[in-house]
Formats: structure tokens, sequence, C-alpha cells
């Protein structure tokens, strides 16, 4: 167990120190329109706690760090690659401080956060539990837990059942190369070998995603009192917001109308959403 948690942050080190400096280009989460929806949660968060103290783990190259400065004004980072930490943006007038180091085993001013966020970044960890529990250690009482962009297990599996085949729709097609052969396209275009990529996002490519109801018990056995889990991105939105036939608003008014339908019909629809997310309450 020890040796497999030490793996995979190595693995994460390797990976994320070669992919450092292009990171900001190539994830999609740092387009302007996903920047403004992750604001305004994160907005609605500040709000209700009246957060003054962010706590971001898996940090990363600072796209929460980013959005928090907006509304806190101390915010600490913790991440196990320096490449990434070194991509921070420290600009505007909140104190940020950058801590190298495992957020499964961070301690830091216990009870003190307001916020504490892990975006895109649970599915990177080989066990996610010590980290959940770093994360209510770290909040005071009513304090807010907030990840979002996590693997849904429901869609992974699904997905899974698909083989590539000429005869599959556009659609079904990309979303087979970006669940099952990712590590392929990464290894062409980073030169990161199939087995640490792997390792790197291990309860994404191995573990196979997060099953709500598990991570739900999860997050109650750490000692959250209210969970709040939310599925989004569903099968096709990429083509239909991507879609030039159609003026933008008109592109994604149509998205969110779809989404908001197959939220309807959940849990029928659980396995036609990509991630999933959660507000966690200590």
């Amino acid at each position: 167990m020890a040796n497999m948690n030490e793996k995979v942050i190595q693995a994460n080190i390797d990976v994320h120190t070669r992919l450092a400096t292009e990171y900001n280009k190539s994830e999609p989460h740092f387009r302007q329109e996903n920047i403004a929806k992750i604001t305004d949660r994160f907005a609605r968060i500040a709000e209700q706690t009246k957060a003054t103290r962010q706590l971001d783990l898996g940090c990363g190259t600072g796209f929460m760090i980013n959005i928090g400065k907006k509304f806190v004004k101390d915010i600490v980072g913790v991440d196990v690659t320096q490449a990434m930490m070194d991509q921070v943006d420290h600009s505007g007038d909140a104190k940020i401080k950058l801590i190298r180091g495992d957020t499964g085993t961070f301690v830091d001013e216990n009870g003190t956060f307001d916020i504490v966020t892990a975006y895109s970044f649970l599915h990177h960890l080989f066990d996610i539990r010590p980290t959940l529990k770093t994360a209510y250690d770290s909040l005071r009482k009513d304090g807010r837990f907030y990840a979002d962009l996590e693997p849904n297990a429901a869609y992974w599996e699904a997905i899974g059942t698909v083989a590539r085949s000429d005869r599959n729709d556009p659609i079904i097609a990309r979303e087979i190369e970006q669940v099952t052969y990712k590590d392929e396209d990464i290894e062409k275009q980073f030169g990161v070998d199939t087995e640490t990529f792997n390792h790197a996002e291990y309860n994404k490519n191995i573990a196979g995603g997060f099953h709500e109801t598990q991570l739900r018990d999860d997050l109650l056995a750490t000692g959250f009192s209210r969970v709040e889990i939310f599925h989004q991105w569903f099968l096709g939105e990429g083509f239909l917001i991507n879609d030039e036939s159609m003026e933008k608003e008109e592109r994604f008014r149509s998205a969110a109308v779809m989404s908001q339908m197959l939220q309807r019909v959940m849990p029928l629809s659980r396995h036609l959403f990509k991630y999933i997310g959660f507000y966690a309450t200590k």
C-alpha cells in the first residue's frame, strides 16, 4: 500500500514536471467560459462562508488560486510538483503561500480555513481518504470543501464497453480516445510512458473514476456533516458548444437546457455525465 502510494506520487512529479510549462495552454478548464463558471461557484461559497482564508490542495499551476485571490485575503497552496508551483501567479493583494508536499499528510493551522478547494486533483491520488481528512481537519466549523472536475465512474464504465470503430459517431469516437487512449496521446506529445501517466491519474485511468455513493460515504465517514454531489459535462456537450452553425449564445443556451433535462432524469442519465464534483460542509 505504502509503496503504491509512493509510486503514484512519484509518477505525478515525473509527469507534471514534464507538462508544467504547457499545462495552462493544454488543459480545457483554463478556457474563459469554464473560468467564469468556476468563479461563480467560488463566489457563492465565499459569500456563504464569509471566507478570508483558502487552502488549495493539489494547487498545480494555480487555477483555483487565481480564482480565489479575487475573494479571499490569504491562500495556502499544496502540491508535490515544484515545477507546477513555479508557474503560479503571485500578483494581486492576496497573501499566497505555496508548500511542496503530499496533501494526505499535510498539516497547517488546522481549523482555520474557511474554504478548501481541490480542482481536478483527487483522481491523481492513490487513496483519497487521507486528503479528505486533511480538508476536514483544515476547515473551521461550517467551512466548505469544494472539489470539481473528477471522473464519473458510471461514465468511464459506459465508454469502456464501446470498442474503437469507424462506425462510431464522432462524438463517441472522441470520447473513446479521451477516456480509453489518452495515455497514448500523452506519450506521443510529451514522451511520457503510458504506465507512468496512468499511475499519475490513478483514480481515473486505473481505478476508473469515482462512484457517487462511495464518494459520499467517504466524505461522511471523514466527518463532514453535509455532502452535495453534482454531475456535469454531458456526452456531446463539447460538440454542441463548439457548433459554429449556431450563434455562441444559442450554443450555450442549448447546452444548458440539455444539461438541465438530463439532470431531471437522474439517476437514469448518470452515465451520460463525464465529471462529478461536490460541496462538503464541516
